[in-house]
């Protein structure tokens, strides 16, 4: 009854996320603290608790597809797998890479207002003034919000900003 649902793809994304969080936990190991500890306040707190988090999740995950593994689920994940336009998601994955890529060269308020209105325009959006003032609001706020109020650096860019 329950031989026609595939578990390969499920176990092989929680392998996918087990790698990724143990990565992170790695890197997280080699961000430089001034006081050069482990304490709430410090730049390594936030990233060693997400990246113990994806490490017991996709470890729950993982135990969980050989551990009353729900078939229902895996039949509706499925069908809706099928019914999936993938471009869409894939165009967004390749508009994140091209986020990456312009993030250090343009600055982030720059970059985040490209990758704002390609990726409306990727899901949709039909209205490209109103993507673009939207993508220059949201990443010049943001940008200003975090240099000028938390004091975190970003990436100004060949403008400064």
């Amino acid at each position: 009854m329950h031989a026609s649902v595939s578990w390969r793809g499920p176990r092989v994304m929680g392998l996918a996320l087990l790698v990724l969080g143990v990565a992170a936990l790695a890197a997280t190991t080699q961000i430089h603290s001034a006081r050069d500890g482990w304490s709430v306040s410090g730049p390594r707190f936030v990233p060693l608790v997400a990246s113990v988090a994806v490490i017991v999740l996709a470890i729950a995950f993982l135990a969980r597809t050989l551990w009353r593994p729900d078939f229902e689920l895996a039949r509706f994940a499925a069908a809706e797998s099928q019914q999936t336009h993938w471009p869409t998601p894939g165009a967004l994955m390749a508009s994140l890479l091209g986020y990456l890529a312009l993030l250090t060269p343009f600055g982030y308020a720059l970059a985040t207002s490209v990758f704002l209105v390609v990726a409306s325009r990727v899901l949709g959006s039909r209205h490209l003034r109103r993507d673009v003032v939207v993508g220059v609001l949201l990443g010049g706020i943001t940008s200003y919000a975090f240099t000028r109020w938390l004091g975190v650096r970003l990436p100004v860019g060949p403008w400064g900003v």
